[in-house]
């Protein structure tokens, strides 16, 4: 018997299927975990993360309305920001230390990008060597130069797109 594969299935050419879902899941787990580790490191050097409340309480402080604030800027992929076991969590690196707005900057990357990644991939994308800025990652040349970081995420964009 021969047998195709697919993402997830192991196909006879008769046509039956098998799922092969518990195996993969197991693997997009390792790879999840292995990409939120790095990702850690990487926001460490920036600032760290943060859950949406804490970014909340933090605003609560210098502004009205904060937990909606926050809401509106994850709802509308204004900031970084994603799931992490049931939790919202956000770098503090786009964030302004002195009001807590979001920096232009960063938020200009994002604007390039939500067309075309989810919020698990923007956030990577974010901590992972970039080879348009010489292997640094994103969120450590931001600092330096931000037009580069937003040249990147243009030419990121026009790759994804095809």
């Amino acid at each position: 018997m021969r047998f195709l594969e697919y993402p997830g299935h192991a196909c006879a050419a008769n046509g039956t299927c098998s799922s092969r879902q518990p195996w993969k899941a197991h693997e997009a787990r390792q790879s999840r975990e292995s990409e939120f580790a790095m990702m850690q490191r990487a926001y460490r050097r920036t600032g760290g993360l943060a859950h949406g409340d804490e970014i909340a309480r933090v605003l609560g402080e210098r502004r009205g309305q904060p937990i909606s604030t926050v809401a509106r800027w994850i709802v509308s992929r204004t900031v970084i920001s994603f799931d992490w076991h049931s939790q919202i969590l956000l770098p503090l690196s786009q964030f302004d230390a002195t009001d807590m707005l979001p920096r232009p900057a960063i938020a200009a990357v994002v604007r390039e990008l939500i067309d075309v990644f989810n919020d698990w991939d923007l956030a990577v994308w974010f901590a992972q060597p970039n080879g348009w800025l010489r292997d640094a990652a994103p969120v450590d040349a931001i600092a330096r130069n931000a037009s580069d970081v937003l040249s990147a995420a243009r030419a990121e964009r026009f790759v994804a797109r095809g």
